[in-house]
């Protein structure tokens, strides 16, 4: 996932409030349990991959993340082999750990750009957002929808 390539000043970001909620580290079958519902992403060897949790593999992905979304919630998976350090943010939500995000437009990469293997049709046809969580201890949320 790449920042858009504008003329526009790169920084567009829009600073959103969320709740942070840590999960920790799940097994695979538990983290795939937490997505259902979603739609989630990733790029590996093979492209980047848009689907529903329902067709995730039975082992987690040759990848370092899996994102994942619904309607209120991003969730973000750091795969580290069996396992998934797994977060989820809830924009626009008060509680307990409650963080500021800067959102900011995401693009696939380029269709003949191949760093990730081929891009299916599916990932240009949706609009991505990056909620960008800073600080000492960075990450990346990803969401999108339809054009």
């Amino acid at each position: 996932m790449t920042t858009a390539p504008t003329a526009q000043p790169r920084h567009t970001a829009q600073p959103v409030l969320a709740r942070l909620e840590r999960l920790g580290r799940l097994d695979w079958a538990q983290a795939r349990s937490l997505l259902t519902g979603t739609t989630c992403a990733w790029a590996d060897l093979e492209g980047f991959h848009v689907i529903g949790a329902d067709r995730l593999p039975e082992t987690p992905p040759q990848s370092t993340h899996v994102w994942a979304w619904d309607s209120s919630r991003c969730l973000r998976l750091r795969i580290d082999g069996s396992q998934a350090l797994t977060a989820a943010l809830h924009p626009g939500q008060d509680g307990e750990d409650q963080v500021r995000v800067q959102v900011r437009p995401g693009f696939p990469w380029a269709r003949d750009d191949k760093q990730v293997g081929p891009l299916p049709t599916e990932a240009h046809a949706l609009d991505f957002e990056l909620l960008e969580l800073p600080g000492p201890t960075p990450a990346t949320f990803v969401r999108a929808t339809a054009h």
